[in-house]
């Protein structure tokens, strides 16, 4: 099982103990090694951030990027050694995010790993329902995305703290309907898209704020990005 610590972090099964926040980068790859391969996972208008797949599971760490202001920084290797508070790993954990494993086919049903909140398990029942059992005041860290195809949530984010920023960044992803638009394509999901990438193993991009998503999916459409059948 794979536990939400609200204000302290993500308890990990098989041992692997805890992703807290306020850790660095070096001492969550450790953490998330215990689980198997740790692979570079960032997105555009953050700090460092790695995952790792457990089972039908990923489970990601991420820091917020630095100060506007501060001096441009190149992340270390994986395999590399500790870097003081000025280097990318430097900064501070400050969210936490596990999400369905998002290879196709896609996944129906409840995850084969419970992901738990204070007894609930966010992945084994309907997301309306979760959305029912949870009160968003006790929680104020947790951030749950839209249901997936299946009713069911694809995601769930556990953040130390609001963003320092005043939202996100749509200009960070513009690359997604320009320059690289020949990579992804816009795959018809119920009366909406995902977002995935093209290739003999698609991968879906999750983009848990709602609004921010179907900003992007709105310019790849008008930019003319593929759209496949779902």
């Amino acid at each position: 099982m794979i536990e939400l610590l609200p204000e302290t972090g993500l308890f990990l099964p098989n041992g692997a103990g805890a992703l807290r926040f306020g850790t660095d980068g070096l001492a969550a790859r450790k953490v998330l090694a215990r689980l198997g391969p740790v692979e570079e996972d960032r997105e555009p208008g953050t700090g460092w951030g790695y995952s790792v797949r457990w089972c039908d599971l990923v489970v990601t760490a991420r820091a917020d990027a630095p100060p506007s202001d501060a001096p441009p920084l190149q992340a270390p290797p994986l395999d590399g050694p500790s870097s003081d508070s000025r280097s990318p790993d430097g900064l501070p954990l400050a969210e936490v995010i596990v999400r369905r494993g998002c290879f196709r086919p896609s996944w129906h049903g409840p995850a084969a790993v419970p992901v738990a909140l204070d007894g609930i398990d966010l992945f084994g029942h309907p997301a309306d329902e979760v959305r029912e059992a949870l009160d968003p005041h006790r929680y104020p860290g947790l951030m749950l995305p839209p249901a997936g195809p299946d009713g069911r949530l694809p995601a769930v984010t556990l953040r130390a703290g609001s963003r320092p920023d005043t939202g996100p960044d749509l200009a960070a992803y513009a690359d997604m309907w320009t320059t690289g638009r020949d990579s992804w394509q816009l795959e018809v999901a119920g009366s909406g898209y995902t977002i995935v990438t093209k290739g003999e193993r698609p991968m879906e991009l999750l983009i848990c704020h709602e609004e921010l998503a179907e900003q992007v999916i709105a310019r790849m459409l008008a930019a003319g990005v593929e759209v496949v059948g779902g």
